[in-house]
């Protein structure tokens, strides 16, 4: 049995030399506009006594949630009430019409708060006169960049887009060309997984620069359990959207065929939806938007955990299901490959770009045959699904944890102080 451990004594997994010898001379700040991980990265940082400032466009009550002290946080709520009140008014559209404006009131209200830091870590496209104040202060930053580069981002998703004949939005030019700064202006870039960072290498970004540290997730929320029927049920998390390959997925399903089958999305729906889930049958349930309590439910439910993206920097939804006990099935382009990486075995190369690892599958992007094969396989054979099952729940004593990813961030700080 594993023991997880619960919030308040997450400092007592901090190593105390850092707290006797980092406490005063390190003082982290964190600039992000929205919330990401960087309250899971915030709460860690505060345990380990070397939290600054949480800069960030949330409310309080919210950082309290994650168990980070109003005095060290600055919130600037006005792009936060933007969002919610452009989204209404004038949807998708309008919110990248008026991105610029929203993300430049935000950083530059960020900007006056970093008094006192001996290092930043911002996220992108929300930090540029952050970056601006370090360079001047003689301070490093750390920039978050959780999804891949933002010009291969865009070149995959317009031509997913292009290719289904839909209307992609593309995000402001002034928004990836303020992300390009930012690149070039930061000491080092994170990147959650080896997908984000070829997505660099591939733009001549130096790899030097480059610091890869895959995300965390909550292991004492997730937690396996024995299914109570015997429906193989297939099972995604997340925005039912082109982006996240749903429309592959419900193909690879339905071409698989397998008898006393569900597929489970799990999920809020888009524009999009309805295009991308034409034709499915009453075995294919959509639940909505759920909360994390109720997520691990459906997981416990369920026989394995698909993630069909065009793009993705590090899917934390594949860490929890995993935690979970649930083989996993993932594209290139997922981060999950990051995952499945670390049982420390080497892969089997299957068939049509199939990798075959102890906990699953990585299968090549926008491939419906590839996904259809690795479900019926599973299927099929009783055996192999309790074995990969096995193998997803010995995952539980590796570094998925929130603790492990704030250490590794905070060896990185060190590394910059000296």
């Amino acid at each position: 049995m594993i023991t997880v451990t619960v919030l308040k004594n997450v400092e007592q997994n901090i190593d105390s030399h850092w707290q006797k010898t980092y406490r005063i001379t390190m003082q982290i700040s964190i600039v992000v506009g929205g919330r990401w991980h960087a309250f899971d990265l915030a709460r860690q940082l505060h345990a380990a006594g070397v939290l600054h400032r949480l800069i960030t466009n949330y409310p309080k009550f919210k950082t309290r949630q994650w168990g980070i002290p109003n005095d060290k946080v600055v919130s600037l709520p006005l792009t936060l009430l933007l969002d919610k009140a452009v989204h209404k008014v004038g949807g998708e559209h309008l919110m990248i019409k008026s991105q610029v404006l929203r993300h430049h009131l935000f950083a530059q209200a960020a900007a006056r708060y970093l008094e006192g830091s001996t290092l930043v870590h911002g996220w992108s496209s929300f930090s540029e006169p952050a970056l601006h104040w370090a360079k001047k202060n003689s301070v490093p930053f750390v920039l978050e960049r959780s999804s891949s580069h933002m010009k291969v981002q865009c070149k995959l998703l317009r031509e997913e887009y292009h290719q289904l004949g839909l209307n992609w939005v593309e995000a402001h030019p002034e928004i990836v060309a303020q992300e390009l700064r930012e690149y070039e202006l930061a000491e080092r870039v994170a990147v959650p997984s080896l997908f984000v960072k070829r997505s660099f290498l591939a733009q001549k970004f130096p790899e030097n620069r480059l610091v890869h540290n895959p995300f965390g997730t909550n292991l004492k929320s997730f937690s396996p359990d024995v299914q109570q029927d015997n429906v193989f049920r297939v099972i995604y998390a997340g925005s039912l959207s082109v982006r996240k390959g749903i429309h592959y997925l419900v193909q690879a399903f339905t071409e698989a065929n397998i008898p006393n089958s569900e597929l489970y999305l799990v999920g809020g729906a888009t524009i999009e939806t309805p295009r991308l889930l034409a034709g499915v049958d009453e075995r294919v349930k959509c639940f909505g938007h759920v909360s994390q309590a109720q997520l691990v439910n459906y997981y416990q439910k369920s026989s394995v955990f698909v993630m069909a993206s065009i793009e993705e920097g590090l899917a934390c939804v594949q860490a929890q299901a995993l935690a979970c006990g649930l083989p996993l099935i993932c594209t290139t382009n997922t981060g999950g490959e990051d995952l499945l990486q670390m049982s420390g075995k080497a892969s089997i190369q299957l068939d049509a770009g199939i990798e075959d690892y102890p906990a699953g599958y990585l299968v090549p992007v926008c491939n419906i045959g590839a996904i259809a094969a690795c479900l019926k396989m599973l299927a099929q054979d009783r055996n192999l699904l309790l074995s990969k099952r096995e193998a997803a729940l010995s995952f539980r004593s590796s570094s998925l944890s929130w603790n492990s990813y704030a250490q590794r961030a905070i060896e990185l700080y060190k590394s910059l102080h000296s």
